[in-house]
């Protein structure tokens, strides 16, 4: 007859005070690597706000569809968050709108999905949702008008312009990269479209650039700075440190710039470029795509007899 041996004989107190100690801290450590990868993995594809997310060429470049548009339009109806921080969730929640991922939440998302959304990101990001936001005001929210001067005498308003921010440029053999939008002149005519603000503001900038020719620089309200490069001439009297209301005459479009010499023209077709620039932690004037933003105000024109 075998004799049995009882088990705290074999397993001493001590030692199963160890293994219990063990067991706690290998389920410890396994709960963490656990909820590690549900934070990296475990979110549905919902991505990160990243650091000075308003210095990335994600948000620069102003992804604002008019399918994203329509979103936060109905969305603002149905909640009190601001239209910035709307915008912010959705931004942040589709990786600025890039939307090839399968994993990113496609538009447009019913109130319910957003509130979790705009939960989870004030919850985990907050300082980064609230940056975001800013930074949309800043550069949106003051502006009223296109920047081109509709005809009250035509149907007909011969401008065009295409997508064409950070595209490589050439001048005297030194290639740089295409910071804004350039609207252009069907009839090459210059001095002919009157230029406007777009926003209220003050004249920060006014004269002759190398490559900018005859150019204003208006700072808006809440801070964006607007560049308009290739002017004719300027309004009458319009100088330096002047306050202007949206829809102001700036001047005419033309084709000034790209030379040292002051007031040489004909370098280049009659358009406008238009720079919209945003100050952020590491940059005083860091270029935002106005494509899409001249594509969201393109049927709020000021009109005039031209």
């Amino acid at each position: 007859m075998k004799r049995r041996i009882k088990k705290s004989l074999l397993y001493p107190a001590k030692s199963r005070r160890f293994f219990k100690r063990l067991l706690c801290l290998f389920l410890l450590s396994a709960g963490t690597i656990l909820l590690t990868l549900f934070i990296l993995y475990g979110r549905e594809g919902m991505p990160d706000i990243p650091s000075c997310a308003n210095e990335t060429e994600e948000f620069r470049s102003m992804q604002l569809k008019p399918e994203l548009i329509e979103c936060l339009e109905k969305l603002d109806t149905q909640t009190e968050d601001s239209k910035w921080n709307i915008l912010a969730v959705l931004m942040a929640a589709s990786h600025f709108y890039q939307c090839a991922d399968e994993k990113i939440p496609t538009l447009p998302i019913t109130i319910e999905e957003y509130d979790t959304l705009a939960e989870y990101y004030e919850k985990h990001q907050g300082n980064e949702l609230t940056l975001l936001a800013k930074s949309y005001q800043t550069i949106l929210s003051d502006l009223v008008y296109f920047p081109v001067m509709k005809s009250s005498r035509t149907e007909e308003w011969g401008i065009t312009y295409a997508q064409s921010w950070l595209s490589e440029r050439s001048y005297q053999n030194v290639t740089h990269s295409h910071e804004g939008t350039d609207i252009m002149a069907l009839n090459n005519k210059r001095g002919y479209y009157p230029i406007v603000s777009m926003t209220d503001g003050v004249v920060e900038k006014l004269g002759w650039l190398e490559k900018g020719g005859y150019r204003v620089g208006i700072r808006s309200p809440h801070g964006a700075y607007l560049y308009y490069a290739h002017l004719y001439r300027y309004a009458d009297g319009l100088k330096e440190g002047d306050t202007v209301k949206a829809g102001q005459l700036l001047g005419f479009m033309g084709d000034s710039g790209y030379s040292k010499v002051e007031g040489t023209v004909g370098n280049f077709d009659v358009h406008l470029h238009l720079g919209m620039y945003l100050k952020t932690e590491h940059y005083e004037e860091l270029s935002v795509n106005p494509y899409w933003i001249l594509r969201l105000i393109e049927t709020q024109t000021a009109m005039g007899d031209y």
